[in-house]
């Protein structure tokens, strides 16, 4: 019996009816020669039960404490049977692969929308059937309760083979570990009681922590060579900002990580800089279509891992950084600039901040009154009343640099599927694989009624971004003009970049400005 930190709990406790704190990736394989989809299932589940003892999660399931005084506690589940969580979903009629990954989309939404039995091991590997060409998809999911995105990867690389040959391990039983029926009130009470006492004698070295932060903060503020960046900044309001319901909308696609590598040493920029550009692009074509684009920057907020090098646990080690997107900007290039500079200094204010972060709170009736707060905000739609501190949620995920393969499958994709909230309706995700980068917008289906659309737009702002790697002797002379020029009205207006002189100005004017 282990009992579940904090930051892993308040994925439980801010489930309701409409956010349903489940993710997932999907991987399209291709099946061996000679094997039909239900003799591959079969192999599947004796592969996944021969590995079940390297990755907890799979046979452990929740036992509560009374009352939800404290964090809930994992036990072994002793009636733990595979074919709950390892099944054949068919497509309703099968396609050519291009209408097929459409209808795959439309299934993803359709899955995604189903909350989890939390009466089982929170985890299930649905295996999609119905496409063309030999082709199946896996619905990968599990609850954020125990993986973050890093740990997700660490468990996939368990549950797969870095060739089609099966590996096989040698088998572990847990006969001491104790299922729900053994573990009493009493000792689940006790072990509260424990945990409780321990976190509040550790409280001087969490005040030193928060008292170290609080100075880096302060000096942050005072000097006037740093930055905030978008900490302090309110978000505008969107059609994404609004109480979400319970519908879900998909979409996913893919774009070439050389590429975008490319592109960032074009600009001295990193992937993630890129990669968020080229979503705030397809972000502010979107709106614009629409009439809503905002005349202030829509903000992101960006996961940021706390795992520690070399750290293979499975459970959640991240923080929330935020993102000025500069979707003000008309230019790319520019964009890409703003971005990259907003998210250095991001992550400088997360460094200074990280030494008073606690990740594991324990106070008697914490989770009861944060499941109550999550209802009643969700019962009296207040996200439609507050101001929103992000308007998105743009995560990168580093995924794996092999070929990975399933029961002698081949994995040919690697989309996540994440999660909307309420007063951030979007959820745009990136995890790389191999030499790819596999990108998926998860959605309130009243935020996002045309995911496909979104798509679109993102691929459009890529495109526009890739034209930058044209020697075109105006972009490729004026890169450290642009630099320069952008540093230099970030210093005059105080880093705000809404106020810069070339707002919605294209790179050939500004190159003409300043040549």
């Amino acid at each position: 019996m282990e009992q579940i930190g904090a930051l892993d709990a308040n994925f439980l406790y801010t489930e309701t009816n409409s956010v349903h704190n489940h993710i997932a990736s999907i991987q399209i394989l291709e099946l061996p020669a000679g094997q039909t989809a239900k003799d591959f299932i079969e192999g599947l589940r004796q592969v996944i039960s021969d590995r079940r003892h390297l990755v907890p999660y799979l046979t452990r399931k929740l036992r509560y404490t009374p009352m939800n005084m404290d964090h809930p506690f994992w036990v072994e589940d002793k009636q733990f049977n595979i074919d709950n969580h390892i099944y054949e979903v068919p497509l309703e009629t099968a396609a050519t692969s291009e209408a097929g990954f459409s209808k795959l989309e439309e299934k993803i939404a359709e899955l995604h929308a189903v909350p989890m039995d939390r009466s089982k091991p929170l985890w299930s590997m649905q295996v999609i059937t119905g496409f063309a060409d030999r082709k199946i998809a896996y619905y990968n999911q599990t609850h954020h309760v125990c993986i973050d995105g890093v740990s997700g990867q660490l468990a996939l690389a368990m549950l797969m083979d870095p060739s089609a040959e099966v590996r096989q391990f040698e088998q572990t039983t847990n006969a001491g570990a104790k299922d729900s029926v053994q573990s009493g009130n009493l000792e689940l009470l006790i072990q509260s009681a424990e945990n409780l006492i321990s976190f509040q004698a550790d409280n001087q070295h969490r005040l030193l922590g928060q008292i170290e932060s609080s100075v880096r903060l302060g000096q942050r503020t005072i000097d006037p060579s740093k930055q905030l960046g978008a900490l302090m900044e309110p978000a505008p309001t969107t059609r994404f900002n609004k109480t979400i319901g319970s519908g879900r909308s998909y979409t996913a696609g893919q774009i070439s990580l050389a590429d975008v590598k490319r592109i960032g040493k074009a600009l001295d920029c990193k992937v993630n800089d890129v990669f968020m550009s080229i979503v705030a692009g397809g972000l502010r074509t979107y709106l614009e279509r629409k009439g809503e684009l905002p005349d202030k920057s829509l903000i992101a907020g960006c996961p940021v891992s706390l795992r520690p090098p070399g750290d293979e646990s499975l459970c959640n080690q991240v923080t929330m950084m935020k993102v000025d997107l500069a979707t003000h900007l008309a230019d790319p290039s520019l964009r890409l600039l703003a971005i990259r500079d907003s998210a250095l200094t991001a992550k400088e204010v997360t460094a200074d901040l990280s030494h008073g972060l606690t990740t594991n709170v324990s106070l008697a009736g914490l989770p009861a009154l944060t499941i109550a707060a999550a209802q009643i905000a969700e019962a009296t739609s207040a996200a439609d009343y507050m101001p929103p501190p992000i308007n998105v949620l743009i995560s990168n995920v580093p995924g794996p640099k092999q070929k990975l393969y399933s029961n002698g499958a081949e994995m040919l994709t690697h989309y996540p599927v994440s999660i909307p909230a309420h007063g951030n309706g979007v959820n745009i995700t990136v995890q790389s694989y191999v030499d790819e980068l596999y990108f998926a917008v998860t959605a309130c289906q009243k935020a996002l009624p045309d995911p496909d659309q979104l798509r679109k737009d993102i691929y459009a702002a890529y495109g526009k971004l890739k034209a930058l790697l044209v020697p075109e002797k105006a972009v490729t002379a004026s890169v450290s003009e642009l630099t320069r020029k952008h540093a230099t009205e970030a210093e005059k207006v105080g880093n705000d970049t809404t106020k810069m002189p070339y707002k919605n100005q294209d790179t050939a004017t500004l190159v003409e400005k300043v040549a």
